[in-house]
């Protein structure tokens, strides 16, 4: 398995951890578990907010909404705690994380620590899970990101550690996202895009992320991935493995392929050879679909600014 390191950070969810014991102002315990404290152990406590769009489909979290978090000794690869992939949800839209099951402790030896965390949280038995882009039904499960706190090793900055417990975790998007906002032009009526097939061709299906060690690796051949695409047509996104990924040269050939329901016919865009969908970015196209030619052009939304201020281009 191949490691990455994905180079466009996004900005947006800012998760800060602190204690029950140590509460800082705008903490609160009251839906976490009681852990006695008698044994002295400082136990974490996740509050998240969202300050730009960093979900895929809204700006908010969701009830239900899970995050894994790992505890790692300080500047090492080593577990501490068992805090192994341990599982934290909130219970409302607000972000107030609150453990599973498993509390997360600090170490009584006041020992340094990092964190690394991962949305959306799966049960990795064997270490990997498989992210399957087939399905566009729900854009929520397909939008990983993931966030690391780490302690300085210079004089004077931020370590975590009982005695510092409060920790910002900021997440990341480690896809890509597309979005196509379609009219219908010269020779097309709004009927005719209604049960509109948007696909997306020559692209990665699935991919193997191992999120203790932060690796990606893929297991398939190219193939196209149909977008989730709105009933009258006007509307169509998908999330996708960004290029920058992969460490392979861009894919030639790759298009977008529309195509009406009613009569079978399709309209082609060549995607221009050069254009990498990177880690982070949301591309946003603007479709007309005409009878002879489908005009496109471009802009950009939200996440990091993939194809700035647009690209225009036009197939037959």
């Amino acid at each position: 398995m191949k490691k990455k390191n994905f180079s466009k950070p996004g900005i947006g969810l800012g998760i800060m951890l602190c204690t029950f014991a140590l509460l800082p102002a705008g903490c609160s315990n009251d839906s976490a578990p009681d852990d006695g404290k008698s044994d002295g152990r400082v136990a974490l406590q996740v509050t998240g907010g969202i300050s730009v769009q960093t979900r895929a489909h809204d700006k908010t979290w969701d009830a239900g909404d899970q995050i894994g978090i790992y505890m790692f000794a300080a500047g090492q690869t080593t577990l501490v705690e068992g805090a192994d992939n341990i599982p934290y949800e909130t219970k409302t839209d607000a972000g107030i994380f609150t453990p599973v099951a498993t509390i997360i402790y600090f170490p009584t030896d006041g020992s340094n620590v990092d964190f690394h965390a991962w949305y959306p949280y799966k049960d990795v038995g064997d270490g990997e899970w498989t992210a399957d882009l087939t399905d566009q039904t729900s854009q929520a499960v397909l939008d990983l990101m993931t966030a690391d706190a780490k302690s300085s090793t210079q004089a004077g900055a931020a370590v975590y550690n009982k005695e510092n417990p409060s920790v910002v975790l900021n997440f990341r998007h480690r896809l890509t996202k597309l979005q196509l906002n379609i009219t219908p032009g010269k020779g097309i009526t709004p009927d005719e895009l209604k049960g509109l097939k948007v696909e997306i061709t020559k692209q990665w299906k699935t991919a193997i992320y191992a999120p203790e060690f932060d690796a990606t690796g893929f297991t398939e051949e190219l193939s196209s991935i149909s977008l989730l695409t709105a009933a009258d047509g006007t509307s169509a996104e998908a999330i996708l493995f960004p290029d920058d990924l992969t460490g392979k040269a861009l894919t030639p050939g790759r298009q977008l392929v529309f195509t009406f329901s009613s009569t079978g016919e399709k309209f082609y865009w060549d995607i221009p050879a050069g254009k990498s969908f990177n880690a982070g970015d949301k591309n946003i196209y603007d479709i007309t679909i005409n009878r002879r030619t489908l005009d496109v052009s471009g802009g950009i939304s939200d996440w990091n600014e993939g194809n700035g201020a647009g690209e225009p281009g036009s197939a037959e």
